[in-house]
């Protein structure tokens, strides 16, 4: 372990030169939801998170995920056009994070990390990732409202998204004034973060706490239930129940990416835009 000013960090080895760096996030109290009960968020209520965790700093990798299963493949994202003999743009890249993965396989992830650590590895409840999200801030994101800057902070939709709308003989060569057919995508345009698809984690700035993209990049897999009542602790997991997803994705606007919003989505489902990151809870 290492300190790095009010952030203490530590790396995981995960085999063959690829490794994982955490940061411990204390314990302490917040307030979570969002006051009026937002689209897609919990109703405020105190939470008490009695005991600090370490988590990871960024979101796990298709490298890193490759170390425990090494035939996935987060596939391409299709351009706004036909397609003669391109593919559409990667998100198979190693030091992208991996997507089109299922909840089981993020928790099979962990298992596995858990095995060969001898640590306890998990996806974090809504409750951590939330508390981890803010950093001990009250905003709807960590550096601020829903109308600021996200461009140094957050990988979300805005004005990059017009490049979807591309040229169909080239791999990336955007159309010059799209028509509005053609560059349909619900988007910020005020502001222009610089990634077209999902980034290199650690590419935007950091919290508090020294997590990246906790808004946008991709949404991230928790362990918790999504049900009618959150707060009711729900034993075992099955096919039907929806678990939460949280923190929006490079294809969603701030208001889907806030600390509070929350989606949920089926444990076999592989979403094009979902990863996710992990917690090591000590004894």
């Amino acid at each position: 372990q290492e300190a790095a000013g009010a952030v203490r960090k530590q790396r995981i080895d995960l085999g063959d030169g690829v490794g994982m760096d955490l940061v411990l996030i204390p314990a302490g109290k917040y307030i979570a939801g969002s006051a009026g009960g937002s689209a897609g968020a919990r109703e405020q209520k105190v939470v008490n998170i009695e005991k600090p965790f370490w988590m990871g700093s960024c979101e796990v990798t298709n490298r890193q995920f490759a170390r425990f299963l090494p035939g996935h493949d987060s596939r391409v994202e299709t351009k706004n056009a036909y397609q003669f003999g391109i593919h559409g743009y990667p998100m198979n890249q190693p030091w992208q994070p991996v997507v089109r993965v299922s909840w089981q396989e993020a928790e099979g992830f962990c298992r596995w990390l858990s095995d060969k650590t001898g640590r306890r590895f998990r996806l974090p409840s809504e409750d951590q990732w939330e508390y981890a999200c803010r950093a001990g801030t009250d905003t709807p994101l960590w550096y601020g409202g829903l109308d600021a800057d996200f461009s140094k902070f957050a990988n979300m939709a805005d004005a990059k998204m017009t490049e979807f709308a591309s040229d169909p003989y080239t791999v990336d060569k955007p159309l010059v004034n799209p028509p509005k057919h053609d560059d349909w995508i619900p988007k910020d345009s005020r502001f222009n973060d610089g990634a077209l698809l999902s980034a290199k984690p650690g590419s935007f700035q950091a919290n508090a706490w020294g997590l990246f993209d906790m808004h946008g990049n991709v949404a991230e897999w928790t362990r918790s239930v999504y049900g009618v009542d959150p707060y009711r602790p729900i034993n075992g997991v099955d096919a039907i129940r929806l678990m939460v997803v949280r923190g929006g994705s490079w294809r969603d606007r701030p208001k889907r990416c806030t600390s509070s919003f929350r989606l949920g989505y089926r444990p076999y489902q592989r979403v094009y835009n979902v990863g996710f990151r992990v917690v090591c809870e000590e004894p």
